[in-house]
């Protein structure tokens, strides 16, 4: 019987690794440059073609990685949050065969204003969070998020803004869009609705501007 078990678990090991996919990776520690890289049996390539917006500075860049499935679907999605001063939209492809995120994919490109606004901050440091965002593109919804450092190395912060509606669909997506691998301590919650203008204090400079700042260097 117990050679039987050991017999089995061994089939769908082997089954299990059979089926991971090789998707090309650019970004990690130490990569710097496009390699193939073996992802978990759950897991899906994925392009990624960011447009991100600090204060009218204008990068692209593109990220190619294993995606979770559980998080992502196959095919192209947009994604999109503003905060009035900080802003970013990713065109993200995702497939299921080796190599399949070998391509680039365009830019989202100049996303024209929509019928939303919501409230946001002045700036990343503003102690008042009570200025109107124009909604633009796919940002069908508003919202508000809280950033913390899971080892409490630096003091929670606050934002306020526009989002797409698939970032609310499981907050869980926005640190893998807004991140890179060097960024994995830090809790993102995120809470999507109407949201109302808000008074918060911030005692340092808002932890996602270190966020973006990694994610470009």
């Amino acid at each position: 019987m117990m050679k039987l078990i050991l017999s089995l678990t061994l089939i769908w090991t082997l089954s299990s690794t059979a089926e991971a996919l090789q998707c090309w990776q650019n970004e990690g520690i130490g990569i710097r440059e496009n390699v193939l890289h073996p992802c978990n049996s759950s897991e899906l390539c994925a392009t990624a073609a960011s447009q991100d917006n600090m204060h009218g500075n204008v990068t692209q860049s593109i990220t190619r990685r294993c995606f979770p499935s559980s998080l992502f679907s196959e095919g192209l999605h947009i994604f999109s949050f503003s905060l009035g001063t900080v802003a970013m939209t990713a065109s993200v492809h995702l497939c299921n065969t080796d190599g399949c995120n070998s391509e680039d994919i365009p830019y989202p490109g100049v996303q024209e204003k929509n019928n939303l606004t919501c409230f946001g901050c002045v700036t990343l440091t503003s102690p008042v969070c009570n200025q109107t965002v124009q909604c633009v593109g796919v940002q069908d919804r508003c919202f508000n998020m809280t950033v913390e450092n899971e080892h409490h190395e630096m003091p929670t912060s606050y934002s306020l803004g526009c989002v797409s509606s698939n970032f609310c669909e499981d907050t869980r997506r926005f640190p893998y869009l807004m991140t890179r691998n060097s960024v994995r301590n830090v809790k993102i919650n995120l809470e999507c609705g109407g949201n109302s203008a808000w008074s918060v204090r911030l005692n340092v400079m808002s932890l996602l501007l270190g966020l973006f700042t990694l994610t470009f260097y």
